[in-house]
């Protein structure tokens, strides 16, 4: 399948479609989009038609990806809100100039019933079951309603709405594309290639996702949250995002790893790169440079981040607070299941220092609480 996209590029006798479809579950775009985005840009800027779909009808399904449990159905609305911010945040990376985005209501407003069934027949349901994550559910004896079933048909007929010639998506999603390209052959059309792209860690070093927005870096984040957020992944996801998440060229990417792993460059030398590249990319080298001088002034001289507000906390006579309390006193977290779970993911600070369950903060003057990288408070104790 890639020797044919290969081959396919290298003659250059015709423009080719390539596909890939989003389903707007979340507002936002993250990173980890970023990776196939960027290459459908330079297949763009080599005069190939790349089609956005927007999964509108897919989303409502929800998509049982590396999920054990069913996803919870979206209505109409809440899907279109988070449509409407997708067409701005595509285009943040790929040109409008040979894409074009499409929404799934367009061929799928038209079927019924006699449409479903029609397509429903092209696939077993033994096909279907074999998927990883429905076998997992099959052991556990976990429902399985018939709406998952229904997903990779509606992902594969896409690919036979618009007659792609490629899509492309990340690796969980190889079943839906790979029944794309069996439904393409089943109705006489040429079978797409595929083109799979590794998934992107989140900040908690398991996959990025939508339905993890604590764990994302998002296109739209502002300078000094994408850099904070890039400071904070573990030292060993490092040579991942050099050579995924960033535009850097890859001779240079090997460069920075060999000396990383010679030990010739220091691990946080190489992630303050790391951050400054993936600022610089989303936004400017100007805003890298600032957040970079921000974080450094938070995390060096442990002076608050300039945006930080100040919170009054009364003591009533008490001569110190347990850090748990008071981080729903400093409404920096809700309750205090939340605070107790914080703390012991080793995320929260006090004036620089971190925080355990049996840290208690003298109730006098005022202390700089901070929990990760971007949430922090001014405590000012009254």
């Amino acid at each position: 399948m890639l020797g044919d996209l290969r081959s396919a590029l290298a003659s250059g006798e015709r423009q080719l479609r390539i596909k890939q479809g989003f389903d707007p579950t979340h507002a936002n775009l993250h990173l980890g989009h970023a990776i196939s985005l960027r290459k459908l840009r330079k297949l763009s800027q080599w005069g190939h038609e790349i089609v956005l779909i927007v999964g509108d009808w897919t989303t409502q399904i929800g998509d049982p990806t590396d999920k054990e449990i069913s996803r919870p159905m979206k209505s109409r609305d809440e899907v279109m809100a988070n449509a409407k911010t997708y067409l701005d945040q595509f285009h943040l990376i790929v040109p409008r100039e040979n894409a074009r985005v499409v929404l799934q209501d367009e061929w799928y407003r038209k079927f019924g019933l006699r449409d479903v069934i029609e397509l429903s027949s092209r696939f077993t349901a033994q096909q279907m079951l074999a998927r990883e994550e429905f076998r997992k559910r099959m052991e556990k004896k976990t429902p399985i309603p018939l709406k998952d079933l229904l997903y990779p048909l509606l992902q594969a007929y896409d690919s036979v709405a618009i007659k792609a010639d490629v899509e492309f998506g990340g690796t969980d999603q190889l079943f839906n594309i790979l029944a794309g390209r069996e439904l393409q052959e089943m109705l006489g059309q040429p079978p797409q290639s595929v083109f799979i792209v590794p998934m992107l860690e989140g900040l908690d070093g398991d996959q990025m996702h939508k339905s993890k927005p604590a764990t994302a870096i998002w296109l739209v984040d502002p300078p000094n949250e994408i850099y904070g957020k890039v400071m904070s992944i573990d030292d060993k996801l490092m040579p991942h995002y050099y050579e995924w998440a960033t535009e850097l060229p890859m001779e240079e990417v090997r460069t920075t790893l060999d000396a990383l792993a010679r030990k010739d460059l220091h691990p946080r030398e190489a992630k303050r790169k790391l951050a400054r590249t993936i600022t610089t990319e989303l936004h400017s080298a100007a805003a890298a440079e600032e957040a970079e001088r921000e974080f450094d002034r938070v995390h060096k001289e442990r002076a608050a981040p300039a945006d930080t507000a100040s919170v009054d906390v009364p003591v009533n006579g008490a001569k110190e607070i347990g850090i748990v309390d008071l981080l729903v006193m400093a409404q920096l977290e809700t309750s205090k299941g939340k605070a107790r779970r914080v703390v012991e993911q080793g995320g929260v600070k006090v004036n620089g220092h971190k925080a355990d369950l049996t840290t208690a903060v003298p109730a006098q003057g005022e202390a700089l609480v901070q929990v990760g990288p971007r949430r922090s408070k001014l405590v000012r104790f009254r």
